[in-house]
């Protein structure tokens, strides 16, 4: 019987049975996959400019908040901006959040910037006219508190004769009818040249200082006394245990930044 042009069987049930006749393929083995595991590539840092963990300390995020709150400017109200600081403020329950302050010729703004939403949340107008009193010294808590933070502080005050605020407005940590702002310095002061100059807090109280009595000059209140009063004296902050400013400052709630790849 002629074979000649008979096919063998093909393969069955869509199985394909390996030929052990044929040579092991010089690049690939018999199975290519059963060992493969996906490699993970770590990018190399960038040694001069390494990426900073606060988002504001990222130049093309600032730009972005610094040219949002210029947009904003009134200028009537506020005039022309003279300079851009990177500061700290300190609330009456000893919680911190970071701020973008500007310095203009008739106020003193304070913008709390969403770096993760990119949008300004909040935006403190402080006519410099307005100011009365500027106490600069060391930061100081009652003994019993559980959070002392350490270092120099600036307290701003626009209304020296109001009267203390109330209990239920000390004891309220969103009450915003104290007259009176402390700013310190941001924690995570950069070591980029070209943004160090505006997280000094020294320099930024002497130029406000100088702008608020160019303010009293210029621009006199009808019917009080105009003039800054100047006090080197240590700026208190009235926590009784510190409890939330505890948590708030351990885990930096109030700032920007990346937390082990994530960012709020």
């Amino acid at each position: 019987m002629d074979t000649q042009g008979e096919q063998s069987p093909g393969p069955i049930d869509g199985h394909v049975t390996e030929n052990p006749s044929l040579p092991a393929h010089p690049m690939y083995t018999q199975e290519p996959r059963s060992n493969f595991a996906p490699q993970y590539i770590t990018p190399a840092a960038e040694s001069d400019h390494p990426k900073e963990d606060y988002f504001i300390f990222r130049p093309p995020l600032l730009e972005q908040a610094i040219q949002e709150v210029k947009s904003r400017l009134s200028k009537e109200e506020d005039g022309e901006m003279r300079s851009v600081w990177i500061l700290t403020t300190i609330s009456h329950w000893g919680t911190e959040t970071e701020v973008l302050g500007l310095l203009c010729d008739l106020s003193l703004l304070l913008c709390y910037y969403d770096f993760v939403g990119l949008c300004s949340s909040r935006i403190f107008r402080i006519p410099l006219n307005y100011i009365d009193t500027v106490t600069w010294g060391p930061l100081s808590y009652p003994r019993m508190s559980l959070h002392k933070r350490e270092g120099q502080a600036l307290q701003v005050q626009w209304d020296k004769l109001r009267p203390p605020p109330s209990f239920l407005s000390r004891w309220n940590p969103w009450a915003d009818d104290f007259p009176y702002i402390i700013i310190t310095q941001h924690p995570g002061a950069t070591k980029r040249e070209e943004l160090q100059g505006m997280c000094q807090l020294e320099q930024f109280m002497e130029h406000l200082v100088e702008l608020i009595r160019l303010s009293h000059d210029r621009n006199p209140l009808p019917g009080r006394a105009n003039g800054l009063l100047y006090l080197q004296r240590p700026v208190n902050i009235g926590t009784s245990l510190g409890l939330v400013s505890l948590v708030n400052t351990s885990i930096q709630l109030g700032y920007a930044k990346s937390r082990s790849g994530f960012g709020f």
